[in-house]
Formats: C-alpha cells, structure tokens, sequence
C-alpha cells in the first residue's frame, strides 16, 4: 500500500475489507508511514458534518488539510467562512486549493476518504448530489499535489456503475489478515512491560480460532488478559482461553452480530437464507445445494465477504471463533 501511495503515477487507490480489519488504524498511522514531503490528510465520513451538504463536505475537506497539515508544521491559507461554501462549495474549494498548494513547496497532500460509502448515502438521500463526483474527478485528473485513497468495506464496482464509471484507473487494495508471525508477534509482545506468558499450544490455537483477524486477535487478548488478572496469574491455560473466548463473545457482540446480519445478505429474504447457511455449517450439516436465486445471492455475498469459503468440495465458515459465535449464540 505505501508503494503504490508513494508512486509518482499517482494511482487512485481503494482500501477495502470488512469492519475492524484495521483499515482506519492503518490510515491514522500514515504520518509515520510516509517521507515527509507526502502529508496525509485524514477525512471520517461517517461524520454527519462531512455528507450534510456540498458545502459541508469541501468546508471539512478544508479543515482536515488544515488540521493535519499544522500537526507537520505547514501554514496554509485562512479557511474559508462556512457560507463561503455554502453558497458556492466548489469555487471556494478551488479558490483555496489555488492559494494553498503552491504553499506546500515540493509536498503533495493525500486524501483520504474513510467510510467513503457514505458518499453515496447521501446522494441517495438528497443531501449531496452527483455534482460532487464530477469534483472529485476534476480534482484528481488536474491538482498534480492531491492523491486520493478511498477506504471502506466496498469496492468502488461493488457500489453501482455510478461510482466505478467516474473513477476509472483505480488501484483496489483488499485488507484481511495478518500473517501468522505477525500475529504471533502481536499476542506475545504487544507491550515492553508485557509479561503474561502462554501454556503450551495456546498462542497456536488462538491464531486458528481467529485466523490472524486483527480484531479478534485484540478482542481474545484483551479478555485472556483480564481473566489472567482476576485470577492472579501470569500463565494462559486451556482453561483461561476458553473462558477468555465467552468474555470475548459478550464483549465483541456488535461485531460478531454485524457479520451476522450485513454480510449475510442485502434484503431480508437473503439475510434469511444467508442466516441459514451459516448455522448448518456451524452444525456440521452442510446446506443442501440449490439454485435459489436468494440463497445463491445470500452465498455469494458470504464468499465475498470471507464470512464463508470453498474448502475443496465444501463450504466452510472461514473464521472458527465466528463459527463457534453462530453455534453457541446465534439463535
């Protein structure tokens, strides 16, 4: 990912991957990622502020390049009134760009667009309208200083013809997993004063259970830590894990509650029949092939999604801990 942020062809780059695969840890640890001369601006859509309005969104386009370019030392350009950008949001937006790129020296400036998808909510909703592709756009072809990287649980095909006809050439980069020895490396020294050590076989079966997923690898770890200081000790057993994985579940619920109604399906039929799926194969019963249209909707999203996937001939829910969730707590 740095690479291709770092590459002079200036590549629209798409980070996609389900919730907490650590895509938002990633961006806010860009600073220390990159050379200086590429300031990375950090924009959360999910601000109601940032999809209110035209306006709204290029006067907090403004402020976060302001806001993250004084943390590195620059001074930009006074910003704007509010109703500068309220009454005419993309020329106050150029007028400003014009007065504060040529201020950044030999920098350029990178964009990036957290929970993008909700772009597209606002559209639908009437907030915001397409005028503001036709912006992005412009703004990516003609300012050599901006890059944009785009971050969310979709690619920009997955979000309509709309998205992926107004940004051509993009980059998708998908994030899932880490690798075994990172998280290895995470369970073991996530801190100089780290002192819990693991009974034999324990870190093995943790890095299974949770297949290396960042947040569950956290989510375990931080309830096999408190379990280990409630019962005053400095070993993980068996006996702790397994208790350590029931606080988990109480504790990760919206996590594992959203895997369970988003990525099942997008109408309530497929959630059904996605649902469905998922508990026979938590039950070792595999589902009975069928052509339904909704069930192989529901299927295809669950592949997409890593929720499920294709083990030789058969089905299988790829994360164990997520598995053991739909056995023990689903219904």
């Amino acid at each position: 990912m740095v690479r291709q942020i770092l590459d002079r062809n200036r590549h629209t780059l798409v980070l996609h991957g389900p919730r907490r695969a650590g895509k938002t840890s990633f961006l806010l640890n860009l600073p220390r990622l990159l050379p200086s001369d590429l300031v990375p601006i950090y924009l959360d859509m999910q601000q109601g502020s940032m999809t209110a309005s035209e306006g709204d969104f290029c006067y907090g386009l403004v402020r976060a390049s302001d806001r993250d370019t004084r943390s590195q030392g620059l001074q930009l350009p006074p910003i704007p009134s509010r109703q500068d950008f309220a009454t005419q949001p993309y020329p106050t937006l150029e007028d400003w760009l014009d007065l504060a790129l040529p201020q950044l020296g030999e920098r350029r400036l990178l964009l990036n667009l957290d929970e993008f998808e909700k772009i597209g909510s606002a559209i639908k909703d009437n907030r915001i309208s397409d005028r503001l592709f036709d912006q992005l756009r412009s703004m990516i072809q003609h300012y050599d200083r901006l890059g944009f990287l785009f971050s969310g649980v979709q690619t920009l095909e997955e979000l309509g013809p709309r998205w992926s006809n107004y940004f051509i050439s993009v980059v998708p980069m998908e994030m899932h997993y880490l690798e075994p020895h990172e998280a290895e490396d995470l369970l073991r020294n996530p801190d100089p004063e780290f002192t819990l050590q693991y009974d034999a076989g324990i870190v093995d079966e943790i890095l299974h259970l949770t297949r290396c997923q960042p947040y569950l690898l956290q989510l375990i770890g931080s309830a096999l830590v408190n379990k280990a200081n409630l019962q005053h000790t400095q070993l993980a057993t068996t006996a702790l894990l397994q208790a350590a994985i029931q606080s988990a579940f109480t504790n990760g619920e919206p996590y594992f509650t959203n895997s369970w109604t988003e990525f099942t399906g997008t109408t309530p039929a497929e959630v059904t029949a996605g649902q469905q799926i998922l508990i026979a194969l938590a039950q070792g019963n595999p589902p009975v092939e069928t052509n339904d249209q909704t069930t192989t909707a529901a299927r295809r999203r669950l592949l997409r999604y890593h929720v499920i996937k294709r083990d030789g001939d058969i089905d299988k829910i790829e994360i164990p801990l997520f598995e053991q969730w739909v056995r023990e707590r689903s219904i």
